[in-house]
Parts: C-alpha cells; sequence; structure tokens
C-alpha cells in the first residue's frame, strides 16, 4: 500500500512551488525593466543623434560655399547664409545621422540643375547691384523667374552696357513664357527687343508705351500683310475689308475672326494696306464670288 507524504513533505513541496513562482516572477520583473531601459535608451541615443542643423550651417557655410564654387560670386557671409540655408537644409536630408560638407556639396552638385536656377533667382532679388561674375551667373542660369526679374536686370544690364547678356536674357524670356504663360509669343517691343508687347502696346519688360507707326515699322507689317494676303481664304479677306482691321502676335498676321490669343494686338489698316487686301482679293476671289 503506498506511503502516504507526510504533512512536512507537502509543506516542502508548497514551499519550492512558491519559490520557484516567485523566481519566474522576479525573473520576468527584470526582463520587462530590461526592455523598458533598453527602449528608454534608444530614445535618448536618438535625442542624442539630432543634429543641430542651424548650428552644422553656421559652422559649415565657408566650406560648402567653396567647395561648391559659389566664392566667386563674392558675397558676404550673411548673404551666402540667406542665399542656400534653405537650400542646404533641403540637401542634409535626415538630421538623425551627421552629413560632411563634402558630402553635402556633391549633393549640390548633382542637383545643381535645379539649384542654379533658385540661387541666380534669389541673386537677382538681394543685390541692387552686380559685378560681371554675379551677372553672368544670373543670366546664364536664370529659369522661368525671370518673367518677374526681367525689368530689373534689363535696366542694369542696359545701363552697364552688357547688350551679350540682354540678348541671352531676350532668349530665358522667351523660353519662361511659353513654359509658364502660352505657347503663343507676345509681340517683340521696338524699344527693349523682347517678346513682350501687351495688347495695349505696352511693354511688361521696358514700361514703354509704343505707337502703332513704331509698332508696323518693328514688325515690318507692310511685307506681313502681303504675306497674309497670298496665303488667306476669300472669306478671311472679305472679313479684313469689311472690318478695317488685323491681329498680329509673334507668329504673324490673323484675321479678326481667328481664335485669340491673349497676346494678340489689333492693328488698324491704313488707306493704302486696305488696298493691298483688296488687290489680293479681286485677284484671288475673282469679284468676290
Amino acid at each position: 500500500m503506498p506511503r502516504k507524504k507526510s504533512s512536512r513533505g507537502r509543506r516542502r513541496g508548497r514551499r519550492r512551488g512558491g519559490l520557484e513562482e516567485g523566481v519566474a516572477s522576479s525573473v520576468s520583473e527584470t526582463k520587462d525593466e530590461a526592455k523598458q531601459t533598453q527602449t528608454k535608451r534608444k530614445r535618448t541615443s536618438r535625442k542624442r543623434r539630432t543634429i543641430n542643423i542651424d548650428a552644422w550651417i553656421d559652422r559649415h557655410i565657408d566650406e560648402v560655399v567653396s567647395l561648391t564654387g559659389l566664392d566667386l560670386l563674392g558675397l558676404t557671409r550673411e548673404q551666402y547664409l540667406e542665399l542656400l540655408k534653405d537650400i542646404i537644409i533641403q540637401l542634409y536630408g535626415s538630421l538623425s545621422s551627421y552629413t560632411k560638407a563634402s558630402v553635402l556639396a556633391k549633393r549640390f552638385m548633382r542637383y545643381r540643375d535645379r539649384v542654379y536656377p533658385v540661387i541666380a533667382a534669389r541673386l537677382a532679388s538681394m543685390l541692387d547691384k552686380f559685378n560681371d561674375t554675379q551677372l553672368e551667373f544670373i543670366v546664364f542660369n536664370i529659369g522661368d523667374e525671370v518673367l518677374g526679374l526681367a525689368p530689373k536686370l534689363y535696366e542694369y544690364l542696359r545701363k552697364v552696357g552688357r547688350d551679350d547678356l540682354i540678348s541671352m536674357l531676350r532668349s530665358k524670356w522667351a523660353t519662361a513664357w511659353i513654359n509658364r504663360r502660352s505657347k503663343v509669343l507676345p509681340v517683340e517691343c521696338p524699344k527693349c527687343g523682347f517678346n513682350s508687347l501687351m495688347p495695349d502696346l505696352t511693354c511688361l519688360v521696358c514700361s514703354s508705351s509704343v505707337s502703332e507707326k513704331e509698332l508696323k515699322e518693328r514688325i515690318k507689317f507692310k511685307e506681313l500683310l502681303k504675306e497674309f494676303s497670298n496665303l488667306a481664304s476669300c472669306d478671311e479677306l472679305k472679313e479684313v475689308l469689311k472690318r478695317g482691321y488685323v491681329r498680329v502676335n509673334n507668329v504673324g498676321i490673323v484675321p479678326p475672326s481667328f481664335p485669340r490669343s491673349r497676346v494678340d494686338i489689333e492693328v488698324y489698316l491704313s488707306s493704302n494696306e486696305i488696298n493691298i487686301v483688296k488687290s489680293a482679293y479681286e485677284s484671288k476671289c475673282k469679284g468676290g464670288n
């Protein structure tokens, strides 16, 4: 017959079981505490690794300027900070790790096609006087922002006699207009030569107001009218004779009923010009039949 365990043995078993449970609970608590401590350390570590970007820029701005070749612009330290600070912040990337100035300069040069137009526009806005290097940098690199900056730049370039840069600025203006405004360019201004003459005969670049006579001379209107008359249909010629005017833009002459572009200028015909259209109509349309 099996022997019963003594009450002492049972008590020892209970003690042993309680002890094991206590140790297990203690180990579990210790693990939890360790995880919490590790999490806190990671958080603290992340906080420690966050870069103070303002301090980084202040410490490395001179090196960045030198490595990117922008020292040729001859600006003050404060001007470089104003010019480049937000660009550097964007190029720096994550603030959880340290980036060397040389690495940032390489990123800068990799994206210079995007960065240079921004710098050129800011430089043109920041300064009232420019040296030759600054002027050349601005005109060579300016993008679509030229639409707002061309009046200031044209006036300055004209004063310092940089006709070569004015010619390039005209090209930049035309490209920007097509990119931002419309596919049809305005008529060339007789005063400054930019494609910037508005329907009211005022110029967006040089602010001049021109007469219709000056406009006709600039675009060689009589030759354009002869070309138009030779190519126009009988209905178009008849319409011009009836209304006494045509519309012009950089593409050429169009009849009054042609879909209007916002840069079209209405040009009224003199008696001699009416005769050019009338002659073409009679020749081409056999008396209007």
